[in-house]
């Protein structure tokens, strides 16, 4: 039944099916995000820019989100493999330091969820059909 809410119609951009729940963020046949899909939390007390900023102190921008023992832990372990042996892998530490201050909690988790649960729903799917074909 389509919602009485839609003013004119919607279709998926991906497969294009027909939507018709006016407030749904992901197309009910192929998992697609729809058009006004909201990815960020409006919600938080922090600004992710300032987080990634301050993390170029590893630790520092979960501290300024208020995560003291997450960032207390990046702070002990990014300069320590700095200092080993392997630079380079600290250097890969410090940069997910800084994305995960950045984007932990500013993302909407059912977004993420949704998007790719159904993307690999899909992908099982199409194997399936691939295995079953090959058997013939």
């Amino acid at each position: 039944m389509p919602d009485s809410r839609i003013s004119r119609a919607r279709f998926c951009a991906q497969c294009g099916a027909r939507v018709v729940v006016a407030d749904a963020n992901f197309c009910k046949d192929c998992g697609a995000p729809l058009a006004n899909t909201v990815w960020f939390n409006s919600d938080i007390s922090w600004r992710p820019r300032v987080a990634v900023a301050l993390s170029i102190v590893p630790g520092l921008g979960h501290w300024y989100k208020g995560e003291r023992a997450r960032g207390l832990l990046w702070f002990i372990f990014v300069p320590m493999f700095y200092l080993s042996s392997a630079p380079v892998l600290g250097i890969l530490l410090h940069l997910i330091c800084a994305c995960n201050a950045g984007l932990g909690g500013a993302i909407r988790e059912e977004a993420i969820a949704n998007s790719t649960g159904r993307r690999m729903r899909r992908r099982r799917g199409g194997s399936r059909q691939i295995s079953v074909q090959a058997r013939k």
